[in-house]
């Protein structure tokens, strides 16, 4: 069974070296970053680039976002990635799909959700423009997060850190990418006070729910603590606040390869 539509084009992705750990492997939230790359290429090549949004005052902002990886990438690893938009609800909310592939092998998968929004923030309905450009193809697998089994009431691990202003994507907040850094680095502080190596995570699955924009300098809380196992792999439940604020909610699976 195919797994990608065959009339989806292909769009190389190039990972640069500060995307890759001291094992020489791609980091999740880099990954999700090629994803977001491949969206972009795709979205350009349909007439729609980044300076088009702007125009016509509007744009793309995601709300969930699942990912399962198939494997580690490696250091100049060509990829290259197929996305296609799934599903489309009261013309404001749409499903997409992405695919990362080295040469024929499949490195990792995402289902995204996106709503359509003015500039400010409003939410607004996708005109035919938007249809005519965007082809739905439906019938192809969703991403999920793997089952585990819960583990309750463990101990919240919390660090904090101020958002920097050279951290503002192109619509002025911190990337939605960004989010899954800050729970990596929950889940790394944690193993870290465990006596493990935060080197050896490896990513198996994530899945962030998005609530609120996070801007410069807001001072940032993040939650983590270990909500069960899932097949030889740990798995975290994620709170990322601003005071009093939650911005997002995410689960990440991960495991823990050996050391020499």
């Amino acid at each position: 069974m195919n797994t990608v539509p065959p009339e989806t084009r292909t769009f190389p992705v190039t990972l640069q070296r500060n995307a890759f750990s001291p094992r020489l492997v791609a980091r999740a939230g880099d990954v999700w970053r090629a994803m977001q790359d491949v969206v972009v290429d795709q979205s350009s090549s349909a007439g729609w680039t980044p300076e088009r949004y702007v125009q016509e005052n509007c744009m793309f902002v995601v709300r969930t976002m699942t990912v399962r990886h198939h494997r580690e990438l490696k250091i100049a690893e060509p990829i290259h990635g197929r996305t296609w938009p799934s599903r489309a609800r009261r013309e404001m909310l749409f499903t997409r799909q992405v695919r990362l592939f080295s040469g024929e092998d499949l490195v990792a998968g995402a289902s995204q959700e996106w709503a359509f929004l003015t500039r400010d923030l409003q939410p607004t309905r996708a005109g035919k423009n938007i249809f005519d450009a965007f082809q739905l193809i439906e019938g192809y697998p969703e991403v999920e997060l793997p089952s585990f089994v819960s583990q309750a009431d463990q101990p919240t691990h919390v660090f904090d850190f101020t958002v920097w202003h050279g951290w503002m994507d192109p619509q002025g907040h911190a990337n939605h990418a960004a989010y899954v850094d800050y729970c990596d680095e929950g889940v790394a502080r944690l193993v870290a006070e465990e006596g493990g190596d935060p080197q050896r995570i490896v990513p198996v699955a994530e899945s962030v729910h998005f609530r609120a924009a996070i801007g410069a300098g807001e001072l940032i809380t993040v939650e983590t603590a270990v909500a069960g196992h899932s097949q030889g792999a740990r798995v975290f439940k994620h709170r990322v606040l601003s005071g009093d604020r939650v911005c997002a909610t995410a689960t990440t699976v991960r495991a823990l390869v050996e050391g020499k």
